[in-house]
This record gives C-alpha cells, structure tokens and sequence, in this order.
C-alpha cells in the first residue's frame, strides 16, 4: 500500500512539476515479463539526488538500491524512498566498495531487481563519470542482464550546488538488455568484466546521444 502511494506522489510530482517523458518502458515491462519476473540490474546515469526515486517510480516491480542515510533525515522524503525501495548506508559503508557489492549481491539472491549508479557519484558537471567495475562484477556472479538505464535533465533540475529543485524537463529511456552469459565462456574473468562494463558505456553513450547530448561535449 506504502508503495504504491510513493508511486503515485512520485509521479505526480514527475509529470506535474518535471513534465517527465519516458521511452523504453514498454520494452522493459515485456522483458521482465518474459524472464517471469527475475531480478534484473538497473544501470543508470547519475546527476541528481531526483535519480532513484524518478528511477523507482517508474519500475513496474519491486526494487532495491542504497542511498546515504543522510537524505533519510527528512522523514516524509525518507519514508516515500524507502517505499520504493531504498536502503540506507552510511557514509561509511557507502565508501566501503566490498560492502555494497555484498548488499547488492544479497538483494538479488533474494529475488529483487537492483538499481546501481556506476559512476559512484553524481557528476558534478552533468556529464557521464568513468564507470566503476563493480556494476559488470555483480552481473556475471549472480548471472543478471544489466539493463542501460539513460536520465536526462535532472542536473539541469537540481544540481548538486541547489537547495531546491526546479521545474526543469527531465527524461528516462530504458535500454536493451545486455546479457553476461553471452561471453564466452573461455574468456578470463578480468576481461570478461572489462567487456561487459564496454558494452554497458557504449550503451549509455549511444543513448546519451538519442537524447540530445552528443558525446563530444563529454570532456
């Protein structure tokens, strides 16, 4: 019940104050559909504090992903996130990479889809961050399609240097699956990581693109 009243205040403030258009979401009901529901990784972009609940509002299922404990703080946002899935860390532990690998990992052994930030930060300019490993780790020992996840708009709607967003046009384009059993199996570990985290930002970038930021702006 919880859920879907965050939902729907999420959404309200999405379409009313963010005049959000999605693309992409469609597709990503009919996949989950066809693997019955598994767990999936959502692997997003991040510019913006806006990022997981916008991300979590619009996921047709339940979800999971971590968020520093400190926008738990201001208990009405921190009960609605937490609704839709979020799970505080502390500073500490969100500085601890062995740690919420581990959470994550566990999230989905219990049967829940993840939302991951591979860039472990919200970028500071609005361009895309150089991705972390951990994102293509978690897929090929857990054996879960990453699913390229592309926002648009939410730095330009609440960066990190303002207090409060504004009414700014945001974007979500979900992507298509990228699948970790479709390397080779005689392939080494590292290089095995190392491609599937290429696949993940050619994807990204290529969506990126779509959406109207070229990449030659991403310096």
């Amino acid at each position: 019940m919880l859920y879907r009243l965050a939902q729907i205040l999420f959404r309200i403030y999405f379409f009313v104050y963010h005049r959000i258009s999605i693309e992409g979401l469609g597709g990503l009901r009919k996949f989950l559909a066809s693997r019955k529901n598994a767990p999936v990784i959502l692997a997003a972009n991040h510019e913006s504090y806006l990022d997981p609940p916008l991300v979590g509002m619009l996921f047709p299922g339940p979800l999971r992903f971590v968020a520093w404990d400190g926008l738990f703080k201001f208990r009405p946002f921190g009960v609605l996130i937490g609704a839709l899935g979020a799970v505080p860390v502390s500073q500490q532990d969100k500085n601890s990479a062995a740690s919420l690998l581990r959470d994550v990992i566990n999230f989905i052994k219990d049967g829940f889809s993840v939302l991951i930030f591979p860039e472990g930060e919200r970028s500071p300019d609005g361009n895309m961050l150089p991705l972390s490993g951990g994102v293509s780790l978690i897929s090929l020992k857990t054996g879960t399609p990453i699913v390229p996840v592309w926002i648009e708009g939410t730095f330009e709607a609440y960066p990190l240097f303002r207090l409060f967003p504004r009414p700014y046009r945001v974007s979500v384009t979900f992507g298509e699956a990228i699948f970790p059993e479709d390397l080779p199996d005689d392939m080494p570990d590292k290089e095995r990581r190392e491609t599937l985290l290429d696949a993940l930002e050619r994807a990204l970038k290529k969506m990126r693109k779509a959406a109207g930021k070229d990449s030659s702006d991403q310096l």
